[in-house]
């Protein structure tokens, strides 16, 4: 009955989500405000991992060895980073842009580090880990091929990226009945780059790297497990850089 209800739910609110915006005013002074959406979702709350959150550190927790050193790049509260040194004895360093998320972080005992990853320069000055995680980040980068052949010489082992899954059924319709997918929440300048499961692949190949891993998760329900490809809303990949 449980599992009924949950695709019901999903499919009520993807059929919502062909003919709706979210409820923002725009104008010539708006612009992504990374504190902003910080606080609206953790304002006065711990560090809480969201069920998209969590599995996705669980699924990196199937692709990192025990007491591995990794570096999770907008690392927001330290959620993710603290779950991961209670599973896995993975010791991890938080990289972040903003001061209150970062005060968050080491308020739970995660090392953080301050700095601009979109200023790619700065990357050099990152300690050499074993892996390097992003989520949710690269889709938010114009230059995310530069990010990457930069990043991966701060893995030794591997790199773990998730994103959306721009195949998704919901977002294939939604350009059916005349709408671009929608994956922002404040600014429809949120996110730059896109991709599908054929695309990543595609995508991983041309630069050369070896994909160790691609998961599709969370989505539609049962459908998923059939055809991940059309019916996961996230994916998650493990790329090889040894």
């Amino acid at each position: 009955m449980k599992k009924i209800k949950d695709f019901l739910w999903r499919v009520k609110k993807d059929i919502i989500s062909l003919y709706t915006y979210p409820d923002v005013k725009l104008s010539e002074t708006v612009k992504v405000d990374y504190d902003k959406y910080w606080k609206k979702k953790r304002s006065g709350k711990e560090a809480v991992l969201s069920s998209w959150q969590k599995q996705r550190a669980d699924h990196a927790l199937s692709m990192i060895e025990k007491n591995s050193t990794v570096l999770d790049l907008g690392c927001g509260d330290g959620a993710v980073l603290g779950y991961l040194k209670e599973k896995g004895n993975i010791n991890g360093i938080g990289v972040d842009v903003s001061d209150e998320i970062l005060e968050k972080a080491k308020e739970i005992g995660v090392e953080t580090i301050k700095m601009d990853i979109s200023k790619l320069e700065n990357l050099n000055s990152l300690p050499e880990v074993d892996y390097v995680l992003g989520f949710e980040i690269i889709e938010h980068m114009p230059n995310t091929e530069e990010f990457i052949f930069k990043i991966e010489k701060k893995a030794k082992k591997g790199m773990i990226f998730s994103f959306p899954n721009t195949g998704y059924y919901a977002h294939r319709l939604r350009l059916l009945f005349g709408r671009f997918p929608l994956q922002w929440i404040q600014n429809p300048g949120e996110h730059l780059r896109f991709w599908t499961v054929k695309d990543v692949r595609w995508w991983i190949n041309s630069m050369g790297f070896k994909l160790d891993k691609l998961i599709v998760y969370e989505g539609l329900p049962l459908f998923k497990k059939v055809v991940p490809s059309l019916f996961g809303q996230g994916i998650i990949i493990k790329i090889s850089t040894k």
